[in-house]
């Protein structure tokens, strides 16, 4: 029995170690990632922002201050709040900012995907003339570079954009800090790896912009618990690739707490192991038959865990090692846990991270605990089965960003 349990555990641990080693390749191409300069020199692109919104009459001013302070043309910016199953004033706050607002009731397909696609198709049936569609969330504040950095990699031929995506509160909590340290990891670290090998960075579910031609091409029609990333795995299997804009960013507020993010938690992973069943198959096995690495790798990065499962899942390995005699099991367990710590901390020196984030990553235990009971649950099927508001914290003051890296623009 204890032979069994050792050997199962050796499989576990030998694919968590293979995980760890792929984020540490995505780690060390991140290094060499440069800030792509902006040309003035021809006229700008025609930009529509979306700005799907659900009960945000306390942030959506704020957003809205945040984008006209974008470095581009007036006349070349076409802002629209899309208002979904709105109960306060949202649509309201948004118009005396001077946009357009577009009120949408519909409680049989309620949440972002869906006001998403309503939206695209109302604005499809139009006359407009516009080049992009940028997608922002209605909680976000953007660098003043934003709209430039996307349309200098349109230029350049791509058409799909994502820009960084990070945490504007790390020093209001441990829980808001460790937050900030999945955000840099995940929505930066990574993207900045995938792009300096030629993979689809991936999409953060805002500050993503779409050529017009892409978007009528490939309809948005992702509605689950993490449309963005369903959507960004039907462009992988269209040959579609999304580059990445690391000088410009997108920046959100998070939860204070571990309890207040439980919800969001749930939607992510949750979400994530839709993915898995709904897509890895497909994509991989795409992948394999016509030798494409790009699918290839679509399908199977969801299946890299969370940092706080390799933890988990790693010190487990290692008691179930102490426990059945198994020096191979150790240090393997503890090879992992070097190789996940180097990544960790090494990934937040590339971003710089403030020291409360580092600080913050002793009080790592509480979330790992917290994720495993949550796996648990999911795994259980107790997971949610439709798109759920996550509770707001009010926009960061001032700019809300992070310290960034030398090189990237702010």
């Amino acid at each position: 029995m204890a032979r069994t349990a050792v050997g199962v555990f050796f499989a576990v641990e030998g694919t968590l170690a293979l995980s760890c080693g792929y984020l540490l390749v995505l780690l060390g191409a991140a290094r060499r990632t440069a800030a792509v300069p902006v040309d003035n020199s021809e006229a700008c692109l025609r930009f529509v922002v979306l700005i799907p919104a659900h009960n945000e009459q306390d942030g959506i001013q704020a957003t809205l201050a945040s984008l006209a302070s974008c470095h581009h043309p007036v006349n070349r910016l076409r802002t629209i709040v899309v208002a979904d199953n709105c109960t306060d004033g949202t649509a309201d706050v948004a118009r005396t900012a001077d946009v357009e607002v577009w009120e949408r009731e519909d409680r049989a397909k309620f949440g972002k995907g869906f006001a998403l696609a309503w939206a695209l198709q109302r604005l499809q049936a139009g006359d407009e003339d516009f080049d992009l569609i940028m997608i922002l969330d209605a909680d976000c504040l953007v660098s003043p570079n934003m709209l430039s950095a996307m349309e200098v990699r349109v230029r350049g031929g791509a058409s799909a954009v994502q820009v960084d995506y990070v945490v504007g509160n790390p020093d209001s909590s441990y829980a808001s800090a460790l937050r900030f340290a999945a955000f840099a990891l995940i929505n930066t670290v990574r993207p900045m790896g995938k792009q300096q090998l030629g993979l689809s960075c991936g999409l953060l579910g805002t500050g993503m912009a779409f050529t017009r031609e892409l978007m009528y091409r490939e309809p948005w029609q992702a509605a689950g618990l993490v449309e963005d990333a369903e959507y960004h795995l039907r462009l992988v299997e269209a040959d579609e690739r999304v580059e990445f804009a690391p000088e410009a960013w997108v920046s959100s507020a998070m939860p204070t707490s571990l309890s207040a993010s439980s919800s969001q938690q749930a939607r992510w992973e949750g979400g994530k192991l839709q993915l898995i069943r709904r897509w890895s198959p497909r994509l991989v096995a795409m992948g394999l038959a016509r030798r494409d690495l790009e699918r290839l790798h679509a399908g199977l990065e969801p299946l890299v865990p969370a940092q706080s499962m390799i933890a988990a899942g790693s010190l487990g390995s290692g008691l179930i090692g102490l426990l059945g005699g198994s020096r191979r099991l150790i240090v393997l367990s503890v090879m992992t846990l070097i190789a996940q710590l180097t990544f960790v901390l090494m990934g937040l020196r590339l971003v710089r991270a403030p020291a409360q984030v580092y600080r913050a990553l002793f009080s790592a235990p509480k979330l790992i605990a917290r994720k495993v009971v949550l796996y648990v649950r999911l795994l259980g099927g107790g997971g949610p089965t439709s798109w759920v508001r996550t509770e707001r914290e009010a926009p960061a003051g001032g700019n809300g960003r992070r310290r960034l890296p030398r090189g990237r623009q702010a």
